[in-house]
């Protein structure tokens, strides 16, 4: 497993695991994504410079992730397309021109209606699109048929669940990152996680979440001390509020970049309402970048100390020592906390990391009796959005 978990001040003797009921392997562990066919499709289509993705939720989620995590290594410019607001629509098509980019819009359903109207604002300015849908009667099916643009199946997994299959697959073999890798990493916590086994990272996890909640930490914030897995948290977010958030159970999530949102969330963590549940993800992984402090500098005063004793000390050092400060400052009150430390930044352990936290709404939701694979009052606001445009 490329990553570890600490979890304090949470009482490990009240954990609500035994109380889990045995269920079925979820639907979305056994879906089998054609990788040979994703990766032939990504080099038909390599001639391009720039890659537009058009979705929502789900449908882009665990792309932002790992697009996020290999941004440097990406072979194209990406842009993520959630809204159809034309002010934005416009900038994207002003950095990049239809001669050399692909629109890749993304529905299970095919009738996502702000992911057409996005695809219609690129059909009008003569894009190529390439989409990924069902193979229904959706109207993004039939657009994509109509246009003569190739497309390729969305397996029948739900949208947030789905960062295994093609949804976020052939949007990352485009970029030009090592999907096999992905799909690898995300089968073997698949295994390790499965419901059979009495005891695992994911449900120690959940069953922490959930035992928190009862003690009135109704909150989860979530602080990234890492750039390239501050992807995850959109992803993070939507699983736990979509999974769990049903019949009055389940926590709020949110979430910020560290250290930046210590100049003002900590105020809310240690001076506000004691129902806040700090989860921080951290690794060690960052590249190697020294301090240097030029002779000019020498005597400066900085907090008591000289500035100088900063010579040659990593960065990445300066960042861990920022999440250390909140922790331990948590650590002297008991406050309950939960860290996650990517130990390895790869390919394998990105699918590793989607897999797990699938795995931590899924159990959170079991352990709160509520179905995970359901999302009504989502589906409820969407019929009323789509009404009041005509």
């Amino acid at each position: 497993m490329s990553f570890q978990i600490e979890i304090d001040h949470v009482n490990e003797k009240n954990r609500s695991v035994q109380d889990l009921p045995k269920n079925k392997v979820p639907g979305f562990v056994r879906a089998d994504p054609d990788l040979d066919k994703i990766r032939r499709k990504a080099e038909e289509n390599s001639e391009y410079e720039n890659l537009v993705v058009i979705g929502n939720g789900g449908s882009v989620t665990s792309f932002r992730a790992y697009l996020y995590a290999f941004m440097p290594e990406t072979d194209l410019n990406v842009r993520i397309v959630t809204t159809p607001e034309p002010d934005f629509l416009n900038r994207v098509s002003s950095e990049m021109r239809p001669e050399n980019t692909i629109v890749m819009p993304i529905s299970k359903s095919g009738e996502t209606v702000t992911v057409i109207e996005s695809l219609l604002y690129f059909l009008k300015r003569e894009y190529d699109v390439f989409g990924i849908t069902s193979d229904n009667d959706g109207a993004l099916k039939q657009i994509l048929e109509k246009t003569g643009s190739d497309w390729i199946e969305h397996l029948d997994v739900g949208g947030r669940f789905s960062g295994a299959t093609e949804t976020a697959l052939v949007p990352a073999a485009f970029a030009g990152i090592d999907i096999r890798e992905i799909r690898e990493g995300a089968e073997e916590m698949y295994e390790k996680l499965s419901p059979q086994n009495n005891y695992n990272p994911a449900l120690n996890v959940a069953s922490a979440f959930y035992d928190a909640e009862k003690q009135g930490f109704e909150q989860i914030f979530t602080g990234f001390y890492s750039t390239r897995l501050f992807g995850f948290k959109p992803l993070f977010v939507q699983l736990m509020h979509e999974t769990v958030c049903k019949e009055g159970e389940g926590q709020t999530v949110f979430g910020d970049l560290g250290p930046e949102f210590q100049h003002h969330t900590n105020q809310r963590i240690f001076g506000g309402e004691q129902d806040v549940l700090p989860v921080f993800f951290r690794t060690d992984t960052n590249e190697r970048e020294h301090i240097e402090i030029s002779h000019e500098f020498e005597g400066i005063d900085l907090g008591g100390r000289e500035l100088s004793e900063l010579d040659g000390m990593e960065l990445k050092e300066s960042v861990k020592s920022e999440y250390q400060g909140v922790k331990d400052a948590l650590d002297d009150q008991d406050a309950p906390n939960i860290t996650f430390n990517l130990t390895k930044l790869s390919h394998r352990a990105a699918g590793e990391t989607v897999a797990f936290l699938q795995y931590v709404a899924v159990y959170s939701a079991w352990l709160r009796d509520v179905n995970p694979f359901d999302q009504p009052d989502v589906e409820k606001s969407k019929k009323k959005g789509f009404e009041a445009r005509f």
